[in-house]
């Protein structure tokens, strides 16, 4: 039996690791730059398996972070202050 896939690239990648201790819990993350996400990053939470496409506009829209990782409004505030200047800075 032959497998088919419907698609199978191979795509160069950045990822930043990136770990602080916001005024609720700690956060250790994973943001990924890649150009078949562009514009977006994949940002996971390596502490709760949960992951979601982000770019600086989505951080503002409204309980979509705390949606996304199923944050508390104070976790998800940390995690707003902490990783908004990260998905500005990766190129």
């Amino acid at each position: 039996m032959e497998i088919s896939y419907i698609k199978n690239e191979m795509e160069t990648s950045q990822t930043r690791l990136v770990s602080f201790k916001g005024n609720t819990i700690r956060f250790d993350l994973a943001i990924i730059s890649s150009p078949a996400f562009k514009p977006d990053y994949l940002v996971i939470d390596l502490n709760t398996n949960r992951y979601c496409k982000l770019q600086a506009g989505t951080l503002v829209k409204e309980n979509y972070v705390e949606h996304a990782f199923q944050y508390n409004e104070m976790e998800a505030e940390d995690f707003k202050t902490y990783v908004k200047p990260l998905i500005s800075e990766i190129t």
